[in-house]
């Protein structure tokens, strides 16, 4: 009988210091969604809602029609030139928007319901400047992110920690600075902008 009563005594004081280490755990997990999360300050971007911009190569194919079928890079005024067409202006356009005008083009004057494809098949570069040991142009690659192009070009330079990394990015709406971090995607034409602390 003692020893019920002993052990239930312990019990009782084990379960007494463990309770408010285990409301406080609780309490961390409920506080938990008031939290401020980590958020990316960069909206996703998708590749299929690039618009095309001088420097881009796009081939343009006409199902049926090889004379037709062109590849060509985006002039200095974002214009391709295609048989019969002449001059299309593709800057500003996303591949598919440029698909959807020269089908509609080509229907309008020359061909009935025609089938046509819009593939880029070169983006344009990205720059990557500042504190990195090789700054300059680089070939965009698929998927490309933050710490990819710094690793294209050579990684950090020195052992400081970095400060800041900018992203100049052009759209319809003229060139903005985006607050990048590692994982940021990087779209063709992005100028990469790494800082670090002054001494």
């Amino acid at each position: 009988m003692k020893r019920n009563i002993f052990e239930s005594a312990a019990a009782s004081i084990r379960a007494w210091a463990i309770a408010p280490l285990l409301a406080a755990v609780l309490a961390g997990c409920a506080a938990s969604p008031d939290a401020a999360p980590a958020t990316n300050p960069v909206p996703p971007v998708s590749l299929a809602d690039y618009t095309l911009a001088p420097g881009d190569r796009v081939r343009v194919t006409v199902w049926g029609q090889p004379d037709l079928t062109t590849e060509a890079e985006l002039d200095a005024e974002g214009r391709i030139v295609m048989p019969l067409l002449g001059a299309v202006q593709a800057a500003g356009s996303t591949a598919g928007d440029l698909r959807t005008a020269i089908a509609g083009t080509l229907d309008a004057r020359y061909l009935v319901d025609p089938k046509v494809a819009v593939e880029v098949v070169r983006y344009r570069p990205v720059f990557v400047l500042g504190s990195v040991e090789r700054p300059g142009r680089y070939g965009y690659l698929q998927a490309l992110d933050v710490r990819r192009a710094v690793a294209l070009a050579g990684g950090y330079r020195g052992d400081d920690p970095v400060r800041a990394v900018t992203i100049l990015r052009d759209g319809a709406e003229g060139r903005r600075e985006i607050a990048g971090r590692p994982d940021t995607t990087v779209l063709p034409g992005d100028v990469i902008e790494i800082s670090r602390p002054a001494r």
